[in-house]
């Protein structure tokens, strides 16, 4: 069942109207740290000004105060992309969409070396993604998985224009210096990866058709370096909308979305012991009511102790 249920951001905290595009990970220190659009006069999409986030030390009981991490008026950020690697000092790689830099606008980082409790200055990467400088990225968290030589490398997933064109973009050095595959996935959207072990990624994609085909998928067997052709996921239903994948265990893939091919109802996560290739028939319902539609799964548990996972959502 759903169990501690906590408000992370609300409407009107901190001054901001409306918080938008969740985004969770957890460090090694277990702190959950959460993020999301600070959006200024009303939820429009274009009224984004800065990332906020919130940190929680007791698998989301409670969370901190809300901070900035990185953004303002007149220097406007979207789609906060968190990713934490697996070192002592609880590190988080933050990606997003800058509305300065290449062309429609840009990418930039910052990084936390403090379990997301401080931040460093922004930092335009736009150059380094190339094709994808400007895309949107996932929304939600990334992944921190490793290379054919055993290096941690970043992964970002993002996409370029309303169904355009999605693409991924790696780091082997922790976020300093980047690089985008320029094999694209036409027609995609909003993205989210998962890393399955030995090699075995997932992409799995909004599109335009996916209340009818269910969500697009790419499959990875070579650490990234190549992505199979899209294809559709008729378990996995859709009303055209923002899904979260997260590999929980070394067998346990779990999906979250709103599961309806019509409305943004009953966000729902579903669960496959085979690397996504068959979801059970057992659905876990987090919330049926109406909402804005989008979630983060945690990857992993929220505490150790207990193994249960977590997941924010709107």
């Amino acid at each position: 069942g759903v169990h501690n249920i906590s408000k992370v951001f609300s409407s009107g905290q901190s001054g901001v109207t409306c918080y938008r595009i969740p985004a969770v990970t957890k460090t090694t220190k277990g702190t959950l740290v959460a993020f999301a659009e600070a959006r200024h006069g009303s939820c429009g999409d274009s009224l984004v000004h800065e990332l906020a986030s919130r940190r929680s030390t007791d698998g989301g009981r409670s969370w901190s105060p809300i901070s900035f991490v990185v953004g303002n008026a007149t220097h406007r950020v979207s789609n906060p992309y968190p990713m934490a690697m697996p070192d002592e000092t609880g590190t988080i790689v933050l990606v997003y969409k800058r509305y300065t830099g290449i062309g429609p606008g840009g990418t930039g980082v910052v990084r936390s070396t403090d379990d997301g409790l401080s931040w460093s200055t922004d930092r335009d990467v736009s150059k380094q993604f190339g094709v994808a400088a400007g895309a949107e990225p996932g929304p939600g968290a990334g992944i921190v998985a490793e290379t054919s030589t055993g290096q941690l490398q970043l992964l970002v997933s993002s996409h370029l224009g309303s169904y355009t064109m999605d693409y991924v973009t790696a780091s082997t050095d922790a976020g300093l210096t980047w690089w985008t595959d320029t094999h694209g996935f036409p027609k995609m959207d909003e993205s989210t990866m998962a890393d399955l072990g030995g090699g075995h990624l997932m992409l799995n994609f909004r599109h335009r058709n996916e209340n009818t085909k269910g969500r697009g998928v790419s499959r990875s067997t070579d650490f990234g370096l190549s992505w199979s052709n899209v294809s559709f996921d008729s378990a996995l239903v859709g009303p055209v909308c923002q899904g979260s994948l997260a590999a929980v265990s070394h067998n346990v893939l779990l999906f979250s979305n709103p599961h309806s091919p019509t409305k943004r109802v009953n966000i729902t996560i579903q669960r496959s012991v085979d690397r996504g290739y068959h979801w059970q028939p057992s659905k876990l319902l987090v919330q049926a009511a109406g909402s804005a539609g989008y979630s983060s799964l945690v990857q992993g548990s929220v505490d150790d102790a207990k193994q249960r996972g977590g997941i924010l959502l709107e």
